[in-house]
């Protein structure tokens, strides 16, 4: 990168002034712990971090929104199961 900038290529640029070339877009590395994000707010975390994350690292954006929209519906699942057992626990008691 430092050997193009050198050159006198803007690093930004899409396409070179001089040779009319298209660049090879650049992605920077983010963090794991953007995760967490959608890990605590679900949906809305996963937006977050996406919204966040899309110009520097676009594959991994979309991942940590895909994981929010996993973790919402994973989340429904598991909060209607502790409701089902649990109203079968209530129901089950009673001598009908």
């Amino acid at each position: 990168m430092l050997e193009l900038w050198s050159r006198g290529i803007d690093i930004r640029a899409k396409i070179c002034v001089k040779c009319g070339v298209e660049q090879a877009p650049l992605v920077e590395e983010v963090s794991d712990a953007w995760y967490l994000l959608p890990f605590f707010f679900s949906i809305i975390g996963g937006l977050i971090a996406w919204v966040a994350n899309k110009d520097r690292n676009p594959k991994k954006a979309r991942n940590f929104l895909i994981f929010g929209f996993i973790w919402a519906i994973a989340g429904s699942i598991i909060y209607f199961l502790f409701i089902a057992a649990f109203f079968a626990a209530i129901f089950s008691s009673f001598p009908w």
